[in-house]
């Protein structure tokens, strides 16, 4: 996400730029960031768009699981659901589908879901009975 964001804007850069203003708290650990940096060398990436995501993840609360996870029907990422559940993050937020399609759109008490519905969750006001 972070890259979609730093490549192409959008609602991913809205969340983004939550982050960086310190109204939403991002946790990462050692395997997100080797995941990114993969990632933006795949794709390319410019220096301009390596610093923006280096800003984001500076941001980070950095947290090394210690639970080992195999619920996710691709095993490469697992090590978000390790992370999610080490960090007691409410949200987990992507289009990864393998993520996604977890039973409840769950894990544990984390919530996955996709950036627009995020953003929407986030805008809606509360109702209290």
């Amino acid at each position: 996400m972070f890259i979609s964001a730093s490549m192409f804007g959008g609602m991913v850069e809205e969340i983004v730029d939550l982050i960086v203003d310190n109204k939403l708290k991002l946790f990462i650990s050692p395997d997100l960031t080797d995941e990114v940096f993969e990632k933006l060398n795949e794709f390319h990436a410019n220096d301009a768009i390596i610093k923006k995501v280096m800003a984001v993840l500076e941001k980070g609360k950095v947290v090394v699981p210690e639970i080992k996870i195999t619920a996710c029907r691709d095993p490469e990422d697992n090590f978000v659901l390790e992370l999610a559940e080490s960090s007691e993050a409410n949200y987990i937020i992507t289009r990864d589908k393998d993520l996604l399609d977890l039973p409840g759109n769950a894990w544990k008490s984390t919530k996955i879901v996709k950036p627009e519905e995020f953003l929407f969750l986030i805008r809606s006001p509360k109702i209290t009975m």
